[in-house]
């Protein structure tokens, strides 16, 4: 209704305009003037709604944007020409000798009209824009309950792994060695020689702090989500990435030495680190935690050849189990995302954020982020596109929780084809097409990492057999035979087809045939680089 009438009075204070300046040609004798105070009269309105028009088309055929208004814009445009020009046509049409029927018109009447229609117009667009911006305060908090649902709960500070985490970062941050080319932190070096006792020595007390950390169930961060961004969990990401990296480190260090619980339990810990990273509900957050599961599954997978009788303990402990067999919830890092979006399109709606709070400045190239949305956007094209980005992100929600996106990729890899297809092609709007996240990439990376999990767990089956008859099974027949175990299906392939398990000349390799459905040969080992267009996913176990 308020559109409606914004569009109606936009009309009418046009045309009203046009007659005021019919009225003033038909009272002046110099043909030019006349000429001039029609053209203006009727081309001014015309000229004002081009850019608008033109925005129009651009947006509803070029971006292809649902909520684009063209039909509104053109005719408008269509009134406002064919209107304009019956009223210049009939006020300045002479007949029967007699002055134009203009000449009659009250001029001043109409000039005030014009300014009332006028001022009533953008009364109106004001209008319908505060009631957007009144939607700003709700928008913020339904994210922040949509946040704090998703959030880890609560707890004591001597509970919470976050502190612990902020100090071993800043003593890492402090060490201008860790990162440096030649650090003794390179995971393909010697761990035995004393580059790397003494770095282990100078990080003791961090590597107790991240120790303590890891052990800890709950991580919680202090943010401040009314004002999202990106940057704000940047530095707490690195962190933990540096401290898997110092874990690795130990537990390749403990393994070389033949401490196998130790460097199991600094494995472990490892991928509790992922965990408290993926507790962070943001796919950025979720998909670092998966990267540092894999960095522990990697280690897991070089320390297995090393375990004698002894250690068959270790691998029965839970943690083990959860190592392998307990996958991180992708679900809260797409709420959490929503949330975000949500408070990103409040933000834009009451003005407190420009396009380069979350965008990024001006690209190098010259490209330009939004920087500043008025109210024709706000009232326009703000709500449609809030609309669609709800719809978009319940889409992929409903498809990140269906059963097939846990157990078969190719099937749920086209159904979010299709949802971004759809999404690219016909977007709600510009702000939903650049925060909506590329839901393929997401879902792949959950299957790598399922993927990992299940060959590692193929490969902690097959030590526990070697550890318990003295024989390393070396084909999925030989596996079949250990209680209770079947070779998982690979998450990749077609019909649940197993993984994929053989022995080659570096040693006994499981893995997945990966994202493009093709046994490229499997993963190369460690410290090889894997070929050009392999993509399995897996590891290699030296035999013993």
């Amino acid at each position: 209704m308020g559109h409606g009438l914004f569009f109606l009075f936009a009309v009418v204070a046009g045309l009203l305009w046009t007659a005021a300046c019919t009225a003033a040609a038909a009272r002046v004798t110099l043909g030019w003037l006349k000429a001039l105070l029609a053209a203006i009269g009727a081309g001014l309105p015309v000229i004002a709604m081009l850019p608008i028009v033109a925005a129009a088309w651009w947006l509803a055929f070029g971006m292809r944007i649902q909520s684009n208004w063209f039909p509104q814009a053109i005719t408008i445009l269509m009134s406002l020409t064919i209107g304009g020009a019956w009223i210049v046509w009939a006020g300045l049409a002479a007949r029967d000798s007699h002055e134009p029927p203009a000449a009659r018109w009250p001029l001043i009447g109409l000039t005030a009209l014009a300014v009332i229609a006028t001022a009533v117009t953008f009364g109106t667009l004001l209008i319908l824009d505060n009631a957007v911006v009144a939607q700003a305060p709700y928008l913020r908090l339904e994210a922040a309950h949509l946040m704090q649902s998703n959030l880890p709960p609560i707890v004591a500070d001597d509970e919470n792994a976050a502190p612990l985490h902020l100090q071993a970062g800043a003593a890492i941050a402090a060490d201008k060695d860790f990162n440096a080319e030649d650090s003794p932190i390179d995971p393909e070096g010697d761990v035995m020689r004393e580059a790397v006792t003494v770095f282990l020595n100078r990080h003791a007390a961090t590597l107790d702090l991240v120790r303590r950390a890891a052990d800890r169930d709950t991580c919680r961060f202090t943010r401040d989500w009314s004002r999202p961004s990106i940057d704000m969990i940047l530095a707490e990401i690195q962190g933990l990435r540096s401290e898997a990296r110092l874990l690795a480190l130990a537990a390749r260090r403990a393994a070389a030495e033949g401490r196998a619980a130790d460097a199991l339990a600094d494995i472990v810990r490892i991928q509790r680190l992922g965990r408290h990273a993926a507790s962070e509900p943001i796919l950025v957050s979720y998909l670092v935690g998966v990267a540092l599961e894999r960095v522990a599954l990697t280690e897991l997978s070089d320390l297995l050849p090393r375990l004698g009788a002894d250690d068959a303990p270790l691998l029965e402990s839970p943690d083990v189990r959860d190592l392998v067999g307990r996958p991180f919830d992708l679900l809260p890092a797409l709420y959490g995302e929503e949330a975000f979006g949500l408070a990103t399109f409040a933000g834009f709606a009451d003005g407190r954020l420009a396009g380069s709070d979350v965008f990024g400045p001006d690209q190098a190239d010259g490209t330009r982020t939004i920087h500043d949305i008025g109210p024709i956007f706000r009232v326009f094209f703000l709500p449609g596109d809030l609309d669609g980005y709800r719809r978009l992100m319940h889409d992929y929600q409903q498809l990140a929780a269906g059963r097939e996106g846990r157990t078969d990729f190719p099937q749920t890899k086209r159904g979010a084809e299709a949802l971004e297809k759809n999404h690219l092609g016909k977007p709600p709007g510009m702000l939903s097409r650049m925060m909506v996240p590329a839901l393929s990439s997401v879902l792949q990376a959950r299957a790598r990492d399922e993927a990992a999990r299940r060959a590692a767990a193929t490969l902690v089956a097959a030590t526990k057999q070697r550890l318990a008859t003295g024989v390393l099974p070396l084909e999925p027949a030989a596996l079949g035979s250990a209680p209770s175990f079947v070779l998982p299906a690979d998450p990749f392939a077609e019909g649940g087809k197993p993984l994929v398990m053989k022995r080659g000349d570096t040693g006994l390799s499981v893995y997945s045939i990966g994202p493009d459905g093709g046994d490229d040969g499997g993963p190369p080992p460690r410290s090889e680089a894997a070929a050009n267009g392999n993509d399995d996913v897996g590891f290699v176990m030296t035999i013993p």
